[in-house]
């Protein structure tokens, strides 16, 4: 038999579930209001007849296909190379112990309390000078060159918590660092790489800055930045940007669906390791 308290939690959890889920929603039934629906004030979650052409609308008044697959592209290619490259460094803080490496680590970590802002004017010098603005270069390459402090952190903390009977077997047998990297260690770290690689997606989807700077042909946009129009172009226009504002959401969406329980196991583990 279930237990008074636990129906309690479960009905407070649900509440609170509900209440979360109420903006997103409210976005979507909104983005399939007519304008005069919208201008009523009235609130009703869905309207009567839903305007799926408002959607339509939407791809006709701007290249949202062409900012979709923009975002989709940098996101990708950022994330795999944020989450390669911060596994690497890892290894080398977390099983390599070379001499000096914790005065490494610690000024990884110093770099968390850097803003991005303090950099700006001298990033943009330098790509800038290499003649690489308007292109995804500029955000891409960064995160192929060590992966961002934090992803080396928490996959560092993960790494120390791995048996190191095997690391020690394989140099026995005569593994050199890199089949150990590949063959025991990558396999072993699939939790935590799974959380870099979707906390880094998202980041690399909702970015908005380096974009802004870097691509300012409208062909080359990503999604945010292109929405950001959307604000002075269709003034007033809720159904379209609450459509545009659906559509920049909905692979993040998909991705915390089918991602859930592993971003769950994989924040638990990362966590408790020392």
């Amino acid at each position: 038999m279930i237990s008074p308290r636990r129906v309690a939690v479960y009905a407070a959890l649900t509440l609170f579930s509900l209440l979360f889920l109420l903006p997103f929603v409210w976005q979507l039934g909104t983005s399939l209001k007519t304008p005069a629906e919208i201008a009523t004030g009235t609130f009703n979650l869905f309207p009567a007849e839903p305007q799926w052409e408002n959607y339509a609308e939407v791809f006709r008044r701007a290249p949202i296909a062409t900012w979709f697959f923009n975002s989709a592209f940098i996101a990708i290619v950022g994330t795999l190379g944020a989450t390669l490259t911060s596994a690497f460094c890892a290894y080398g803080f977390a099983v390599l112990h070379a001499r000096g490496s914790r005065l490494a680590f610690g000024m990884v970590l110093l770099t968390i309390l850097v803003p991005y802002q303090v950099l700006i004017i001298p990033e943009y010098i330098v790509w800038a000078k290499l003649g690489l603005i308007n292109t995804p270069l500029p955000i891409l390459l960064p995160w192929f060159l060590g992966g961002g402090a934090f992803n080396i952190f928490l996959l560092r903390q993960f790494m120390l918590g791995l048996p190191r009977d095997m690391v020690d077997a394989a140099r026995v047998d005569g593994a050199n660092e890199l089949h150990i990297f590949v063959r025991i260690i990558l396999p072993m770290c699939a939790p935590a790489l799974a959380i870099v690689a979707v906390f880094h997606f998202i980041y690399m989807w909702n970015d908005f800055l380096r974009p802004l700077l870097y691509l300012p042909d409208p062909s080359a946009m990503t999604l945010p930045v292109g929405l950001s129009g959307f604000v002075n172009k269709f003034a007033r226009q809720w159904h379209l940007l609450l459509a545009g504002s659906v559509i920049a959401l909905a692979p993040l969406l998909v991705i915390f669906a089918l991602a859930q329980r592993v971003i769950a196991r994989g924040i638990s583990i990362a966590g408790v390791r020392r």
